[in-house]
């Protein structure tokens, strides 16, 4: 048996070999699970926070942690980040791909943050959530097919537009990084996604 087989069993050939020199007390204690192999925060694309976010780094130091943007959004598309996030466990993340922002009347939001780590946004134009970055070679209008999914799901007119071969096109300065297209998009995985704001 090589020392590879043994690793998989938990056993080194090494310990198999001294066991009998290990105190009783060593041999009956547990060994700790192994470690997470979740990526490291710096790894990982940072999240897409609601509307009205400041800087990333000011929002992880300003929010509370409340849980009012959560429990006011009609969508429930705003969730807490977990404790695989470290320091920004707690504050507001929005999955488009699961549930996208709808830019709800009001933007409320924006408005029931306490700790000012979400400013109020009044107009949709006016949002800066993130933009959306299309993935050509995933595309099906790139490839021939008919596809307006994401324009017809756009709720600010001129962002994502269909060229006069058919093809999508994203005008970046438009976006405003709600997700509703990469929300609809056929494909798997998504031919479009909203990415932060740097």
């Amino acid at each position: 048996m090589s020392d590879a087989d043994d690793k998989k069993k938990g056993v080194s050939r090494r310990e198999l070999l001294t066991f009998w020199r290990k105190p009783l007390e060593e041999l009956a204690r547990p060994k700790p699970p192994p470690a997470a192999t979740t990526a490291p925060a710096a790894a990982r694309p940072a999240p897409l926070r609601p509307p009205g976010m400041l800087q990333e780094l000011l929002l992880v130091h300003s929010c509370i942690r409340c849980g009012k943007c959560v429990d006011v959004c009609p969508a429930r598309a705003i969730h807490p980040l977990g404790p695989e996030w470290g320091a920004a466990q707690g504050t507001p993340f929005i999955n488009p791909r699961l549930q996208p922002c709808v830019l709800c009347t009001g933007l409320q939001c924006t408005h029931v943050c306490p700790s000012d780590a979400l400013s109020p946004v009044y107009v949709n134009r006016d949002v800066t959530m993130g933009t959306a970055i299309l993935d050509e070679s995933r595309c099906v209008t790139y490839r021939g097919q008919a596809c307006d999914a994401c324009q017809k799901a756009c709720p600010i007119p001129g962002a994502i537009t269909i060229d006069e071969a058919g093809r999508v096109r994203v005008v970046d300065a438009l976006c405003v990084g709600c997700g509703l297209c990469e929300h609809v998009c056929p494909t798997e995985p998504t031919s479009i996604r909203v990415v932060p704001r740097d």
